[in-house]
């Protein structure tokens, strides 16, 4: 797979995924799709208490494991991190991304110049993950029936801070013809 680098890239790319697996409806259940890719979502109890999330491959298993203690939200914003990580392609081999916490930011921060490759490799996943739990088109329809962030992010099943930041990710602020 060519590399995507672009958040248009990687949101097409979401689209496609759902598109191809029968999915493309609200809301996105991330562990139905793991399943029909024959990934195994396991809930863990971490020993670092800044741990989130990890993927795992070992020859043909691909595995996430996912903090137990996290809230439903957490979990699926997790799962569907993951999933980013697969589908990016950014564990060739066999072996394990582990994710903290603290690497679940929505972005840079605006004091940060250029992230470095690991720190890129996480936002990449963050869209991936908002693009596939939240997929631009179904939010952009949804926000014009009723422009609400709680009622979306319901409609979702994600936090209202999840929402608000796709809601101001895409732009669609404002009144419901804004889109």
């Amino acid at each position: 797979m060519d590399t995507l680098d672009s958040r248009s890239q990687i949101e097409q790319h979401a689209n496609q995924i759902l598109k191809q697996h029968g999915l493309y409806s609200l809301p996105i259940n991330p562990v139905v799709l793991a399943d029909k890719l024959g990934v195994t979502v396991n809930n863990a109890q971490f020993a670092d208490d800044s741990l989130a999330a990890l993927l795992a491959r070992r020859g043909q298993t691909t595995q996430i494991f996912v903090e137990q203690s996290a809230t439903p939200y957490r979990k699926r914003f997790s799962i569907a991190h993951e999933l980013g990580h697969h589908f990016l392609s950014h564990l060739p081999e066999d072996g394990e991304i582990v994710d903290q916490h603290a690497d679940m930011f929505r972005d840079r921060h605006p004091s940060e110049k250029l992230p470095d490759q690991d720190r890129f490799k996480e936002i990449q996943a963050n869209w991936f993950a908002a693009a596939l739990l939240m997929p631009e088109e179904l939010v952009r329809v949804a926000w014009e029936v009723n422009p609400n962030v709680y009622s979306l992010a319901k409609t979702c099943n994600v936090s209202e801070e999840a929402m608000g930041y796709r809601i101001d990710a895409l732009e669609v602020w404002g009144t419901p013809s804004a889109a």
